[in-house]
């Protein structure tokens, strides 16, 4: 008995796991030490391999001149994470840029699917939508770290901005001063009257800027394009005005240079969108990367400049998601990969209830459907006084034999805390939320996905789509690449932390143990 408490005594000391190896410190001077500028950088469907598999093509750390160079300077100068996580069952973008900006997880924050399906409105609800303002944080149930830092009663000013709307809400949270996001109508930059009642005129001046690529045009496959489409806007321009509206406020607010601490965050949409259209692997994702590790190294130059050094600005790097394979790509390197074709599901079920409760006439069992999530008709249940319950005894059995579907999880297991047992279980216990979740969800295997016009996407729990780098620069931060566990939750905890006020309300998440003893 006594070699086994030796043993594990000794393994304490080896394991950091065990002992708390990797717990770090700060003298009360640099605890005190707040920055001037916090700067949450999120790029959009960045697979934690898109920096190692590029890193040789990246831009020097810093140039013969002193310039800076992008992510090798972030990745040599910074407490870097290659391979953090999420821990949920499904993560997509706004799920991800809320569990960033608020260190809880789907089932505490709100937000756990980008769209689902309102029982009592009858209708599909978007996770950024507020009827009053049109798009507000309203549907976020907790704060997030910056609301906490204002929470304090400390001044600041909080600005975030992205090409999608859900992004910059999620990351601005609920006491932005604004969020801004790409009007998709008129291609021009936009917020909502939750933020403010008119664009200050340094955001109409950037609008007045748009309007000169109106016309302009962009080959894509061959063809003109114009820069101001979804589509001409997914490719290195739409990187180029995110990064472009991100120096613009900087400069126009003069984030980080009074006596508080300024908030700006930025995500990069464009490469999601990307990323959806060609598949990781193809030539014009590395060309973007490498487009992206150009206007990083431009924004922290411009930044340097901005402060006048980085000796008061907090930089963290991240992201929402990763990415499957492409299915012909999984294919040709041996896979079992594929697609599922919702159209299938929706008659393998249909013909399965018809036969128990009667056939339907000019109706669906389904009502609706969206990323593995699939809703009943209420009409149709109360018709025949019927409960979800009911209908999902025979779900699973008509789709068994489904080639690529893993599982299928229903509703009333969930709520009577069925959840499977593993990874899967916990995952899902980690993002259910009874009145959002679909009566049954899908579960793919691995390399299969839902069947639309993306030649790829990301709604799983598996490595593939959870594991996303985590970078974190200043000077707090003890600069080397960690081996250690770190969750993408763990990230808003550490920045308050670092600033002195408590998380966000429902922050699950730890303080990741980067900082440095060493004083400025």
């Amino acid at each position: 008995m006594k070699k086994i408490f030796e043993f594990f005594i000794v393994l304490a000391f080896l394991n950091p796991q065990y002992s708390g190896a990797y717990s770090s410190s700060l003298s009360y001077a640099s605890f005190q030490d707040r920055p001037k500028l916090v700067v949450l950088i999120v790029i959009d469907q960045f697979r934690a391999d898109y920096l190692t598999r590029f890193q040789d093509l990246f831009l020097k750390a810093k140039k013969s001149n002193g310039d800076l160079g992008g992510f090798r300077f972030l990745m040599e100068n910074s407490a870097y994470f290659p391979f953090a996580t999420y821990d949920v069952f499904q993560n997509m973008t706004c799920p991800g840029h809320a569990m960033i900006s608020t260190g809880s997880r789907p089932y505490r924050n709100g937000i756990n699917l980008n769209e689902y399906y309102d029982r009592g409105l009858k209708r599909m609800v978007y996770c950024a939508e507020d009827g009053k303002f049109g798009i507000s944080p309203s549907r976020l149930k907790t704060t997030n770290f910056s609301d906490e830092y204002k929470n304090a009663g400390l001044p600041s000013k909080v600005i975030s901005l992205a090409l999608k709307d859900r992004s910059a809400v999620m990351l601005g949270g609920h006491r932005a001063d604004l969020a801004l996001w790409m009007d998709y109508d008129q291609f021009r930059w936009s917020t909502s009257s939750y933020y403010a009642k008119k664009n200050p005129a340094w955001l109409d001046q950037a609008n007045d800027a748009l309007k000169k690529l109106d016309e302009v045009t962009i080959s894509i496959d061959g063809k003109p394009v114009k820069i101001l489409s979804k589509k001409g806007l997914s490719y290195s321009k739409g990187i180029d005005l995110t990064f472009e509206l991100a120096e613009k406020v900087l400069a126009s607010e003069k984030l980080g240079l009074n006596k508080q601490t300024d908030f700006l965050s930025l995500s990069l949409s464009t490469h999601d969108m990307l990323g959806h259209k060609l598949g990781l692997n193809a030539k014009e994702m590395q060309d973007l990367t490498l487009f992206e590790d150009k206007r990083l190294s431009d924004f922290l130059n411009r930044l340097k400049k901005h402060l006048g050094s980085l000796d008061q600005v907090e930089i963290f790097l991240t992201a929402d998601h990763g990415v499957a394979p492409a299915v012909d790509y999984a294919q040709a390197a041996k896979l079992d990969s594929g697609k599922i074709d919702y159209l299938e599901i929706y008659r393998l079920v249909n013909k399965k209830l018809d036969q128990e409760f009667g056939e339907l006439k000019n109706k669906s069992w389904i009502v609706s459907s969206k990323s593995l999530h699939f809703y009943y008709d209420t009409d149709v249940l109360e018709s025949k006084k019927l409960k979800s319950a009911d209908l999902n005894k025979f779900v699973k059995s008509s789709l068994k034999n489904v080639k690529g579907i893993y599982t299928v999880v229903l509703n009333d297991d969930l709520e009577n805390h069925k959840f499977p047992i593993g990874l899967l279980g916990d995952q899902i216990q980690k993002q259910y939320l009874n009145e959002k979740s679909g009566d049954f969800i899908i579960v793919p295997d691995a390399f299969y996905m839902d069947k639309d016009d993306n030649l790829t996407t990301h709604l799983t729990g598996y490595t593939y789509d959870k594991t996303v780098p985590l970078i974190l620069f200043g000077t707090k931060f003890k600069k080397g690449v960690y081996s250690s566990e770190a969750l993408v939750i763990d990230l808003a905890p550490t920045i308050n932390f670092s600033l002195g006020v408590i998380p966000p309300a429902l922050s699950e998440g730890k303080v990741l143990p980067v900082f440095t003893n060493t004083s400025k």
